[in-house]
């Protein structure tokens, strides 16, 4: 009987084992899926009012976020030229992300969806995506 008087036994050692993993993978699991709906300013660079970014950052079919005049912003390559849009989802605020096999840009959050020109093909968005003067400049792209 004394074996199981004791204050801190082998279940509640297993216990506390069990909360603290249970609690750190809600941590991170929260930590990813916040970090990927708002990436930080590092990771996609700080910005100014006209920004100029190599030809070969951006294949053909791809996109880039970049930071334009201070807010997030996607840029577009297709055969039909460069595209620069806000990356800020008009709905709720999150950021966009381009599917390049539907040749369209998603909201991640309720799956608004927009064509590579910022228009409203379908979700809850209630407006376009703002967007940005960009063009081609030898092997450079300039926004602004």
């Amino acid at each position: 009987m004394e074996k199981n008087e004791s204050i801190f036994g082998r279940r509640t050692f297993i216990d506390y084992i069990i909360g603290f993993v249970v609690s750190a993978w809600a941590f991170l699991t929260a930590y990813v899926t916040l970090a990927y709906l708002w990436p930080s300013k590092k990771s996609i660079g700080a910005g100014g009012k006209s920004v100029t970014i190599p030809l070969s950052d951006v294949p053909e079919g791809k996109a880039r976020k970049i930071r334009y005049e201070g807010k997030p912003a996607i840029i577009i390559r297709t055969s039909e030229g460069v595209f620069a849009l806000s990356a800020v989802c008009t709905h709720l605020g999150c950021l966009v992300n381009w599917h390049e096999g539907d040749q369209l840009i998603e909201c991640p959050c309720h799956a608004a969806k927009f064509d590579i020109r910022g228009n409203v093909i379908g979700g809850p968005a209630p407006k376009p995506l703002q967007s940005y003067r960009a063009e081609i400049k030898g092997d450079i792209i300039k926004i602004g």
